[in-house]
């Protein structure tokens, strides 16, 4: 219950800080260059909450949380006051358009910037990227890569984690030239270059695992089923397990590691359970009914309430911390990094090269800002960073619809140096929905297939 409780602020957390700070850079935009704001919403449909200030401006919650907007005086949409008129958005010069529609992506790099930022100045704990295991006859392998060793740097880039090793992979989704890797031996400086051969790469579409799909298993330290803690009051304190337990059977299948304890539990929520244990050298067997929790979509799931006994071998982990002025160069480098896969990833879904269904939907995020809060607010802070700058990206692309979309606009007119008719508009923009609308619905369909 308190995992779910958590998700479900996680994603409440999510809508409003992305979204909100998104609106916001339109709403500070508009009032800086004299443009009046009538209505500033999180969210569309009806409203759930709703307050005007002094101005005139009302601010509103709305039932459905997959967007928001800031709505402007604009004669386009309506008569208004002669003594407003100055006030109306269409009449304003072009600069000032588009820097009122060029600030909601703006924020949005600005507070990623800040949350990579903060990040570096508190300091976080990064896996190296060390193989675990290679799959036999993949890619990796006939290239040579070894486990236990280290990747050192992708594509001739440096990495000190998993997620610098991802970037630069996915970089290169649907090419079929050569990618060079090199590695060393944990906690040695001897580098081997090796080269992989793309010619025959696949990821799957639906779920795509760009390591996995080269044939390279990250290392996971073994976890024997061996009890390190027990929650007050859980399914596993009331079966009294305890403490230095060791699990060998369920139900008569033996247990060689903790994840296979926990993949039976999983699928058996609320169900009584035979478990085969050595407790201080002596085996017994007791029944543990197990509890439940559910996760975003309701679903129950097995739950105990224990905790594993394991270490990870030396040198395995990366302490990521910098003073406030290195902050600002690393925070800089991590924009560029995930701006140039945003963008390098949408080029390949425009050319063909990456497929539709590896979109993700709001189920996909909602999952993932769930999953990242639970983790701590570290790994939230940069959920939510690298959301943010995908949300920004996402909008500068010329869809009707989209801020992208009205630059576009707002520059044909500079250009003719008349407006667009009005008919013009509307088909374009009814164009730009369907085609929203399009990419949405394959989004939450490939989330809806994510999960069976």
């Amino acid at each position: 219950m308190l995992s779910l409780l958590i998700s479900v602020v996680g994603i409440i957390l999510t809508l409003l800080i992305i979204i909100g700070v998104h609106e916001l850079g339109h709403f500070l935009a508009a009032r800086w260059l004299g443009v009046k704001v009538l209505r500033f919403s999180l969210g569309f449909g009806k409203a759930l909450w709703r307050r005007t200030d002094k101005r005139g401006t009302e601010y509103m919650i709305a039932a459905i949380p997959l967007g928001g907007y800031v709505k402007m005086l604009d004669e386009d949409e309506g008569p208004i006051p002669d003594n407003q008129r100055h006030l109306s958005f269409n009449i304003q010069p072009f600069y000032k358009k588009f820097l009122i529609v060029a600030a909601g992506p703006f924020f949005n790099l600005i507070l990623a910037f800040i949350l990579y930022w903060l990040l570096f100045i508190i300091g976080f704990n990064s896996i190296a990227p060390v193989i675990g295991k290679v799959t036999p006859q993949s890619i990796a392998s006939e290239a040579g890569l070894k486990p236990n060793q280290e990747i050192v740097s992708v594509d001739n880039t440096p990495t000190t984690g998993w997620m610098g090793v991802i970037i630069r992979i996915l970089s290169h989704t649907g090419e079929t030239g050569s990618l060079p890797i090199e590695t060393k031996p944990l906690n040695t400086t001897t580098i081997n270059p090796y080269s992989l051969d793309l010619k025959n790469w696949q990821m799957n579409n639906l779920k795509p695992d760009p390591l996995e799909s080269l044939g390279i298993v990250p290392f996971e330290p073994n976890i024997p089923p061996i009890i390190d803690q027990v929650a007050a009051d859980s399914p596993a304190a009331k079966a009294q397990l305890q403490i230095g337990d060791k699990i060998t059977q369920i139900n008569g299948k033996p247990i060689h590691d903790w994840l296979d304890m926990v993949a039976i539990v999983d699928k058996n929520p609320s169900q009584p359970l035979n478990f085969t244990l050595n407790r201080q050298g002596k085996i017994q067997t007791i029944i543990v009914t197990t509890g439940y929790q559910r996760d975003m979509l309701f679903k129950k799931h097995g739950y105990l309430g224990v905790t594993p006994q394991f270490k990870w071998p030396p040198g395995m982990f990366r302490k990521i911390q910098y003073g406030p002025i290195l902050a600002v160069t690393h925070a800089w480098q991590n924009i560029c990094d995930f701006t140039f896969l945003n963008f390098n990833l949408v080029g390949k879904l425009i050319t063909g090269k990456a497929s539709l269904k590896s979109l993700s939907g709001p189920i996909s995020i909602f999952q993932s800002a769930g999953l990242a809060l639970n983790q701590g607010i570290a790994s939230f802070m940069s959920f939510l960073a690298f959301l943010s700058i995908s949300i920004g990206i996402i909008n500068i692309f010329p869809i009707p619809g989209l801020d992208g979309g009205h630059i576009l606009f707002q520059v044909i007119e500079v250009i003719i140096r008349r407006p667009i008719p009005q008919r013009y508009l509307v088909l374009l923009y009814r164009l730009g929905v369907i085609v929203l609308l399009m990419l949405i619905f394959q989004a939450i369909t490939n989330d809806i297939l994510r999960l069976q």
